[in-house]
C-alpha cells in the first residue's frame, strides 16, 4: 500500500471505530483503535524523513481518535448496563410488591373465611342455646354447616337417643348418595371393617375421602358427624377444621338433649311408664293434620280392662297397680317406634297407628289382646289372668276430627264389652249392625 493511502486510511479509523462500535459494541471499538496503533506505528516508519511530521499528526488523529470512539462507546456501554441494572431492580421490586400484595390479598382471603368460620361457631353455639327439641336445632345446625364448610358440604348428622332411646339415628343427611356414611348402619359396618370405634376421630380414604367425628360432652357419646372431603382438599386439614366445628357441638348436643328427655319424663305416666293424656290429645290432633295433609291414613285403638274394678276391690289397689304397670309394659313391647301409647283413663289405653290399614290394626288390636291374656299375675298363692276390650276407629273413614275418631273407637271398646269382653271390635262392624 503507498504511503498516501495509508495515511488516509489511518485518518480515517476515527470515524470507522466509531461507525462500526456504536452504540455498545466496546470490543469492535477496542479491535480498530489496536488497529490504529499498528497502522499509525508502520505509517511512521514509512515516512520519508521531510514528511515525518505530518506522519505523526496522521498517525495520532488515528489513534486518537479510535481510543476516544473506543471510550465513548465503552461509556456507553457501562450506562447501559446502568440502566439495565437499575431497570432489573425496579422490576424486583415491582415483583416484591406484588408478591406482598398476594400474600396480603391471601391474607385477607384467610382472615375472611376465619371470620366466617368464627361467625358460623358462634351463631350455631347462640343458636343451639335457643333450642328446646331437635326440630328446632336441625335448621339451625343445617346453616351453621353450610356457612362453615361452605354451600357444598356433603355430611351426615347422627345424634344419640334422638327419641329418648339410646342407638343413633339421623338427625340431618344431605348429599351423600351411595355413601357408607348415608346410614348409621352402614357408617358402623365401615368403622368395623377398618378396625375403627365411633368414639376417635379419623380420615377415611376408601370408599372414598371423608371423615368421622364423634360429638362428645365428657365421656358420653352424643353425636357422630361424617363428612366428605372436598376435591383438592387435604384429609387431615378437613378433619382438623371438622373437630373444630364438632368441638361446639357436645355441650349444646347436651342441653337438647336434656330438654327432651324433660319433656318426655314429664309426658311420662309414672305408674304405666306410656304417655299421658294430655300428651295423647296433642298426638292425635297431630296425626290428624298430618293425615290430612299427606293424605294417608291412621288408626285409633281403645283398649279398657276388663272386670277391673272388681280386681281392685277383691286383691287391693297394690294389686290393680301391678296389673296396669304390667299392661303398660305389654304395649310398649308390641308397638313400633312410631306408635304412640299413652293412658287415656283410670284403666283405659290409647294407642295411636300412623298409616295403619283398617286389616293391619285389626290384626295387631288382636295381638295385643291375646298377649295379654297370656300375662299371668301374681296375687299371694293365687294367680290371674287379666282380658281387655278394645275397640278401633280408622282416619278417614270413620271420622274427621280428633273427638270423632275418640267418640267412634270408644264406642267400639263398650260394644266388645257388651258382646262378651276379651275381644276386638272395629268401629265400622258396628256401624253394619247399626
Amino acid at each position: 500500500m503507498s504511503l498516501e493511502w495509508l495515511a488516509v486510511a489511518v485518518a480515517l479509523l476515527p470515524p470507522l471505530g466509531l461507525w462500526a462500535a456504536y452504540p455498545r459494541r466496546p470490543v469492535a471499538a477496542a479491535a480498530i483503535f489496536g488497529l490504529a496503533l499498528a497502522s499509525g506505528a508502520a505509517l511512521l516508519a514509512a515516512a520519508p524523513a521531510a514528511g515525518r511530521a505530518a506522519a505523526a499528526l496522521t498517525a495520532l488523529w488515528g489513534i486518537g481518535g479510535a481510543a476516544l470512539a473506543w471510550r465513548l462507546v465503552r461509556r456507553r456501554e457501562i450506562e447501559h448496563s446502568a440502566a439495565a441494572e437499575r431497570l432489573a431492580g425496579v422490576r424486583a421490586q415491582r415483583e416484591r410488591m406484588a408478591e406482598e400484595l398476594r400474600g396480603l390479598k391471601a391474607r385477607g382471603v384467610n382472615a375472611e373465611l376465619a371470620h366466617r368460620e368464627a361467625s358460623a361457631l358462634y351463631g350455631l353455639v347462640k343458636s343451639l342455646s335457643e333450642a328446646m327439641s331437635w326440630e328446632e336445632a336441625r335448621p339451625r345446625v343445617e346453616g351453621a354447616l353450610e356457612q362453615y364448610f361452605g354451600p357444598r358440604v356433603e355430611y351426615a348428622l347422627y345424634v344419640a337417643g334422638l327419641r329418648g332411646e339410646g342407638e343413633i339415628r339421623p338427625l340431618t343427611v344431605r348429599g351423600l348418595r351411595a355413601s357408607p356414611g348415608a346410614a348409621w348402619a352402614t357408617l358402623e359396618r365401615l368403622l368395623q371393617e377398618q378396625n375403627a370405634t365411633s368414639g376417635v376421630a379419623r380420615t377415611f380414604e376408601k370408599p372414598e375421602r371423608s371423615v368421622g367425628v364423634p360429638i362428645r360432652e365428657g365421656q358420653e357419646l352424643l353425636g357422630y358427624l361424617y363428612a366428605r372431603v372436598p376435591e383438592g382438599a387435604a384429609s387431615e386439614a378437613w378433619l382438623a377444621k371438622t373437630q373444630s366445628f364438632v368441638s361446639e357441638l357436645g355441650v349444646a348436643f347436651r342441653r337438647v338433649k336434656l330438654f327432651q328427655e324433660v319433656e318426655r319424663l314429664s309426658e311420662i305416666d309414672g305408674l304405666t311408664g306410656v304417655r299421658r293424656r294430655g300428651a295423647f290429645d296433642k298426638k292425635i290432633s297431630e296425626e290428624l293434620v298430618r293425615a290430612k295433609t299427606f293424605k294417608t291414613t291412621f288408626a285409633l285403638m281403645i283398649l279398657d280392662i276388663d272386670h277391673f274394678k272388681s280386681l281392685n276391690d277383691g286383691h287391693g289397689h297394690p294389686f290393680g297397680d301391678q296389673v296396669l304397670k304390667r299392661i303398660g309394659s305389654v304395649l310398649n313391647s308390641l308397638v313400633y317406634d312410631t306408635d304412640f301409647v299413652a293412658r287415656y283413663g283410670g284403666e283405659e289405653f290409647a294407642i295411636v297407628l300412623p298409616r295403619a290399614e283398617p286389616a293391619g290394626a285389626l290384626r295387631k288390636a288382636e295381638a295385643i289382646r291375646a298377649a295379654i291374656e297370656a300375662e299371668i299375675f301374681s296375687v299371694g298363692f293365687e294367680e290371674l289372668r287379666v282380658t281387655v276390650s278394645i275397640g278401633l276407629s280408622h282416619f278417614p273413614r270413620d271420622a274427621s276430627t280428633p273427638e270423632e275418631m275418640v267418640a267412634r273407637a270408644d264406642s267400639a271398646m263398650y260394644s266388645a264389652k257388651a258382646s262378651g269382653r276379651n275381644r276386638v271390635v272395629d268401629s265400622d262392624a258396628l256401624r253394619r249392625l247399626n
